[in-house]
């Protein structure tokens, strides 16, 4: 069930442009468009004048945090690690783990349970971490609200620094330090780190302290978790993800080495794309249906023999959690047509069930979002409350709203985009008022039908070999650097084929002139009609590869088909 007709959303025509004139024309629209309109901001982008990785003293509290970590080295004292469960927090966990151990520092990782635990730091793991010997705990990706923990770890001579990039609440941990880049007063050049590239600068900073060089291993550690987070794959973090995926084609980690013996990944063209949609959510399966230590020393050992278990164990979690996200998908998507039988589509979507899990929630919301391009959470039922976790749209601050309601949850927390809570279930029927009040405030003069963003309408003659050379330049691909879509129009269907197990794909042979172009359109097969001649065409162009070939392919997002 889809969320109504996509409108295309055109750029403006730009003319006066100061680019290479020997680039190719639907790139030079694409660069223009987002405001790559001359040489030297072509040359910025792709090679920022900055030396990167920056100076992580730069950042806020940071200088505190490389003191009291050197104080713990010099006293051989032993470190707890507190990641989240997600691969951000996984990969931040062993970042800040590998680049300590080899200074002589005992470390301790702890990652909670989500169905357990829930998300952040919590007294239970802090007196687990105590009972250790911990006299220094230092959080990823979490932390920066965790008021109540802080002062139970500093009541028992525990210091903490925490490294977050989530948004502060009513007030700020009493922790020795914290990093965070969503903290007012900062300077540093960039805003946009993940858990994992902060746990980055944090070991960075400390090698640097030390006079030292850093392990280019963690780098591979940190543009997974980069491209985990879906954060803006620009400066800093495009640096990131770039050195880390030449060090991911070669990695010598057993864990990762067989996972993608499973995932079936060829290293020879190791991508941002590759790594989202096959390794990451292998790794993220352990925190979604078990644990997520899983995952943890799946990156972390040394063992063969280790690493193909886990390797063996995150794969069938992950068909688990492919399932009953399938499943929870399907409930969400039948409580919304049951609110849209009723009226017209609420502004925000709260869907709750005993079938959505927690390891799930934010995939059902994500979906949801996706589908009906509206703020969704789902919910899922757990002794008297329920445990949310929505994702929005860039038109909705959904931790802004959810701060509004606050005086309602058990805790909540994230960012604009992607935020969670607990919540009594009696109390659902006032959070729904509310936030439908919040999302009809912001969005009732929005036209919400889901919208694709076009970069350039382009002649299928116009995709070319130097064009597929510059798209490969502009990567990796991600928020704020996302892969070029191009608008073909009547372009003619020699030949239209159902694939996949249930017949839910296309695979097209185009032609223009004399020349063939084939094209895929994923889950868009209920909307063929058979014999249609012309189809105007929104895609994506890829390289796929199979059996050690390369064949560019077109990956339609839309298409509508054109009278003959």
């Amino acid at each position: 069930m889809g969320g109504g007709a996509k409108r295309w959303r055109l750029p403006s025509l730009v003319e006066d442009r100061d680019l290479p004139r020997d680039l190719p024309p639907p790139l030079a629209r694409v660069l223009v468009n987002r405001g790559i309109d001359t040489a030297e901001k072509l040359r910025i982008f792709l090679e920022p004048p900055q030396r990167l990785p920056y100076d992580p003293l730069r950042i806020a509290g940071m200088d505190r945090a490389l003191q009291r970590l050197y104080r713990a080295i010099s006293g051989e004292e032993r470190v707890g690690v507190f990641g989240d469960f997600d691969v951000d927090g996984v990969t931040g966990a062993a970042i800040v783990a590998e680049g300590l151990e080899p200074l002589g520092v005992p470390v301790i990782p702890y990652l909670p349970h989500r169905t357990e635990e829930g998300h952040g730091l919590s007294v239970a793991a802090i007196d687990h971490l105590a009972a250790q010997g911990v006299s220094l705990i230092i959080t990823v990706d979490c932390g920066v609200t965790a008021c109540d923990e802080v002062a139970h770890a500093n009541r028992l001579g525990i210091d903490v620094i925490i490294t977050d990039h989530h948004l502060a609440q009513s007030g700020l941990p009493d922790a020795t330090a914290i990093i965070d880049p969503m903290l007012p007063g900062g300077n540093y050049p960039f805003q946009d780190l993940c858990g994992a590239g902060l746990a980055f600068k944090l070991v960075q900073g400390i090698y640097e302290y030390h006079g030292q060089p850093w392990a280019g291993q963690l780098l591979e550690l940190a543009a997974l978790g980069t491209i985990a987070d879906q954060v803006s794959m620009v400066d800093e973090n495009r640096y990131l993800v770039q050195q880390g995926l030449a060090g991911l084609a070669k990695t010598q980690r057993p864990g990762l080495l067989a996972l993608y013996r499973l995932a079936g990944v060829d290293t020879t063209w190791l991508d941002a794309e590759t790594l989202a949609f096959q390794v990451i959510p292998r790794l993220n399966s352990a925190g979604r249906m078990s644990h997520a230590l899983d995952s943890y020393r799946l990156l972390t050992t040394t063992s063969s023999e280790e690493a193909g278990a886990l390797a063996q164990k995150l794969e069938g979690l992950n068909q688990d959690r492919r399932e009953l996200t399938e499943r929870a998908v399907a409930l969400g998507r039948e409580e919304v047509r049951s609110q849209l039988a009723s009226g017209a589509l609420p502004a925000i979507l709260l869907v709750a069930s005993q079938g959505i899990t927690r390891g799930v929630a934010g995939l059902v919301a994500g979906r949801l979002a996706d589908t009906f391009h509206r703020p969704a959470v789902a919910m899922a039922m757990e002794d008297g409350y329920l445990v949310g976790s929505g994702r929005s749209i860039p038109e909705f601050d959904l931790f802004e709203a959810l701060t509004s309601c606050q005086d309602l949850f058990v805790r909540f927390g994230g960012h604009s985009q992607a935020a969670g809570f607990t919540l009594a279930t009696e109390k659902l029927p006032v959070l729904r008022e509310r936030l439908t009040a919040a999302a009809d405030a912001t969005l009732d003069t929005r036209d919400l039908s889901p919208t694709l963003n076009i970069d350039a309408e382009v002649q299928l003659a116009e995709i070319t070999d130097d064009l597929v050379r510059w798209l490969s330049i502009l990567q990796p691909f991600g928020p704020s650097n996302r892969q070029p879509v191009f608008l073909t129009r009547r372009a003619h269907v020699l030949e239209a084929q159902y694939m996949g197990k249930e017949g839910q794909h296309l695979r097209f042979k185009l032609r223009e002139g004399n020349d063939e172009w084939p094209a895929v359109a994923f889950n868009q097969a209920e909307r063929w009609v058979s014999g249609t001649p012309y189809v105007d065409l929104v895609y994506s162009v890829t390289i796929d590869h199979w059996r050690g070939m390369e064949r560019l392919t077109l990956r339609v997002q839309d298409f509508r088909p054109v009278a003959g």
